[in-house]
């Protein structure tokens, strides 16, 4: 996962969900979506053990990239 990979990813043509949006407003919704406690317990549940962790950092990593993209 690359700050890069992850600008690319959010704003691509042909992402779902994103048509008729401004940058900021994708931004918005992402900020939400990558939240640290909303990704801890909506995400959780769904990770095996022993790969949260690693699960856990990565989605901090995109958190902290989608915030410096505003």
């Amino acid at each position: 996962i690359t700050y890069e990979r992850v600008r690319e990813f959010l704003f691509h043509r042909f992402r779902r969900g994103i048509e008729g949006k401004t940058p900021k407003e994708v931004l918005k919704v992402e900020v939400m979506r990558w939240h640290p406690d909303k990704f801890d317990a909506q995400i959780c549940p769904k990770i095996r053990e022993e790969d949260w962790e690693k699960t856990r950092e990565a989605a901090g990593l995109v958190a902290r990239w989608v915030t410096r993209l505003m």
